[in-house]
């Protein structure tokens, strides 16, 4: 081989690698990595004062870091043991794992969580908090006409928190997260915002070919959740997390 051609490979490689090593904020001390993130369509992270990037390919979930998605992309969010975030086209939320337990607090669009019954990940929006109550539980948090942010309960049970006071939700409750909510029955069929027809039928063959649970999600979750892990091809670990497949990018912002 050539000393040109050699030299040529060479900078080649180190030009991908730039490439990769560029859409990975800095990573600090192991502590703050708590998750791996896969995306399909666009999507982006941004840390510190870092400016937003693209996303195209499996990453850590990093404390601090900002995530949103572009009106077609998806991007899945497992946590291990503490659960699994999806979001849907036009979402946007903030990640911590400072206290506690991971924190994951939603700023705009639709957001599902399954939230494992030992979970202490804890979703918030405009100031209310969410939690299990140490059982397994499935929903989605997701902003109305209004810019209200409306947590709906599709499996089991959570525990809200909103402007001081606790309320607690079972399957087929929803409740506006704000003020003096009152919690309500989920009266109409599930809108999912972003989901395609096609989206449906993968995550419910997924959810068929798993038994009553897949990952530790029950059939229920499929209705949220499942519709973003088939969209980015994920596949979430029963236990301690972790994704198998490879993700596919969008196309540039």
């Amino acid at each position: 081989m050539s000393y040109p051609t050699l030299i040529a490979r060479i900078g080649a490689s180190v030009l991908s690698l730039g490439l990769v090593l560029a859409t990975v904020p800095p990573v600090g001390a192991a502590g703050s990595v708590f998750g791996t993130i896969q995306v399909s369509g666009p999507a982006w992270v941004a840390s510190g004062t870092a400016d937003w990037s693209r996303l195209s390919s499996t990453r850590p979930l990093v404390s601090g870091d900002r995530l949103k998605t572009g009106s077609d992309g998806y991007l899945l969010a497992d946590l291990g043991d503490a659960g699994v975030v999806g979001l849907y086209g036009d979402a946007e939320v903030t990640t911590s794992d400072a206290g506690p337990g991971p924190v994951i607090n939603v700023h705009k669009g639709k957001v599902a969580f399954h939230l494992s019954p030992e979970s202490n990940m804890r979703l918030q929006a405009q100031g209310a908090g969410i939690a299990t109550k140490q059982a397994a539980a499935d929903g989605y948090v997701e902003y109305d006409g209004q810019g209200v942010p409306v947590v709906v309960v599709e499996e089991g049970s959570l525990l809200v928190q909103i402007a001081g006071v606790d309320k607690t939700l079972s399957r087929g409750d929803r409740l506006a997260l704000e003020g003096s909510a009152v919690a309500t029955p989920e009266d109409e069929p599930m809108q999912l915002a972003g989901a395609t027809d096609d989206d449906d039928k993968k995550a419910a063959a997924m959810a068929a070919g798993g038994g009553a649970t897949y990952g530790g999600m029950s059939t229920g979750a499929w209705t949220a959740v499942g519709v973003v892990v088939a969209a980015t091809g994920g596949a979430i670990a029963a236990s301690s997390g972790g994704s198998d497949s490879d993700p596919t990018g969008g196309h540039d912002e």
